[in-house]
């Protein structure tokens, strides 16, 4: 890749991120808002902060496996490296969406243990399957 190419890329990916910054400030003042209004309490702000925090990081691991950056050495090293960053990004995403559906819906003491349960269910996923694969000699050489 060109020096012109990774500036384009990290342009890319600093706009993303202060994008999602820019949505969740954007949430917490809403929040804040409308607790001083009265119309919800510091309950709702809470799981409104939660499940917003958890969307915001649901949506940056989603694009886990898109931001490989670096020339790998071989084309086992690719598609090793491109395997564990679908399955991490999928694992994290599932686990912040299962974080904000539990701040939403459940139980306030429920989703305070239940949301970090599953994003440590999350990382177990993303941690074992590279140690797997890592352990196995990685994906086929073949292809």
């Amino acid at each position: 890749m060109s020096d012109h190419s990774h500036l384009q890329r990290a342009k890319k990916e600093i706009l993303f991120g202060l994008k999602l910054a820019a949505v969740m400030i954007a949430g917490a003042l809403l929040l804040t808002l409308a607790r001083k209004q009265g119309w919800i309490d510091a309950e709702q702000v809470m799981r409104g902060n939660n499940v917003i925090i958890g969307l915001a990081l649901a949506a940056f691991c989603n694009f886990m496996p898109k931001r490989m950056t670096g020339t790998p050495r071989t084309m086992h090293h690719a598609t090793l490296a491109q395997s564990i960053g679908r399955v991490g990004g999928w694992a994290m995403t599932l686990a912040f969406v299962v974080w904000s559906a539990l701040w939403a819906f459940a139980p306030l003491e429920f989703a305070r243990i239940g949301a970090v349960a599953a994003v440590v269910a999350g990382v177990a996923v993303m941690i074992g399957y590279t140690v797997w694969k890592c352990a196995a000699g990685g994906v086929s050489r073949s292809g």
